[in-house]
């Protein structure tokens, strides 16, 4: 296992929606896993190895064309199929209850469930699902089970990873020039972590703060900085205005769904530079004026993804959330420099862009 996983960092994938299928015991509805092109050679190579010593294998082993899945139920009948199958696919049934409104939660349920996702550490497994142990692919070790269970173990594991993605311990981008524009920095909101899959603990919300805080101050300095809303969140988290002294640059304050009475903000701004023609607004389902050029925005964190990446050329969006611009301000001369015109789809701001053929 050392081996063949030291020569990978990061294994990235895709999470794409929900699927099923007949299992031996049921059917199994699980989350469909598109691998990129390392992730499946770390798979066929770790499975050609682990065949030359384990006693048995299931025929599934052997097949070249792996089914790529997180199993999320199994072992179900035709009955229980037949109700669970339209939840997970969002369908209300007929006979459902009416639930009561968790705003919090709500906010960031995923309606069309794709997230670009990296691959941190495989685990071992032993016949009752109990880890055995782990190799982490950023420590370039193999991890005992006690190491593998310890939050503290899996604390640097991220931090590294946040290097390794150029979110923390980075000299900002010399092609980010402002003015900048970055949403959603959420902080003090310790959920946030989980509802977005934050490269956090969420037990230790303070870290997060200080980077994206430290992230923001690098790179803006003294310079023209647009915030799209939703600055800090939660129970007990600390007012706008706390943060906002906090942080550097001249803020231009976009007001999101989470926060009113901040002082010189304002619902929306119109922008014009290089040609186009910018409408700044949080939330890009509620335009406040008629418009048909390019929408900046946040509000929909990575929650939307099929909708709103980073880049949708046909709906002309562009999503500055913090989880799609790796929790640094993204600066308008760089956005401008990837020819939005020609871009049909970006998912991150370290994707390849999609081009229009």
């Amino acid at each position: 296992m050392v081996s063949i996983g030291r020569d990978y960092s990061l294994l990235p994938y895709v999470i794409d929606g929900f699927r099923w299928v007949e299992g031996e015991k049921g059917k199994v509805i699980y989350f469909n896993i598109v691998p990129s092109e390392e992730f499946k050679e770390f798979r066929r190579k770790l499975a050609e190895k682990l065949l030359e010593v384990v006693p048995e294998t299931k025929p599934y082993d052997r097949k070249g064309d792996f089914l790529f899945h997180s199993t999320l139920v199994y072992k179900l009948s035709n009955e229980e199929f037949e109700r669970v199958w339209p939840y997970v696919c969002g369908k209300k049934l007929l006979l459902q209850k009416p639930q009561p409104r968790d705003t919090e939660f709500e906010d960031y349920t995923m309606r069309h469930f794709y997230l670009p996702m990296n691959a941190l550490r495989a685990t071992f497994l032993n016949n009752q699902a109990k880890i055995i142990c782990e190799y982490d692919f950023l420590q370039k070790r193999l991890l005992t089970r006690m190491e593998a269970l310890n939050m503290r173990q899996w604390q640097e594991t991220l931090r590294l990873f946040r290097i390794k993605k150029r979110i923390e311990s980075c000299k900002p981008d010399c092609n980010q020039k402002p003015p900048y524009l970055i949403g959603d920095l959420h902080l003090d909101h310790a959920n946030i972590i989980h509802y977005c899959a934050r490269p956090f603990s969420s037990s230790n919300v303070e870290e997060m703060n200080n980077v994206l805080v430290n992230n923001w101050n690098s790179t803006v300095g003294d310079n023209m900085i647009y915030f799209l809303g939703d600055l800090s969140f939660g129970r007990g988290a600390r007012s706008a205005d706390y943060w906002l002294r906090k942080l550097k640059g001249r803020i231009h304050f976009i007001r999101g769904n989470h926060e009113a009475g901040v002082r010189n903000s304002r619902e929306y701004e119109v922008l014009e530079y290089e040609g186009y023609k910018f409408l700044l607004v949080h939330d890009p389902d509620n335009l406040p004026i008629d418009w048909s050029q390019w929408v900046i925005h946040g509000h929909k964190h990575n929650n939307d993804m099929k909708n709103y990446p980073f880049i949708n050329g046909d709906r002309k969006t562009i999503n500055v959330s913090a989880e799609l611009v790796n929790y640094r301000p993204v600066g308008l001369d760089f956005l401008v420099s990837l020819n939005l015109g020609s871009i049909k789809r970006m998912d991150m701001i370290d994707s390849i862009p999609e081009r229009i053929s």
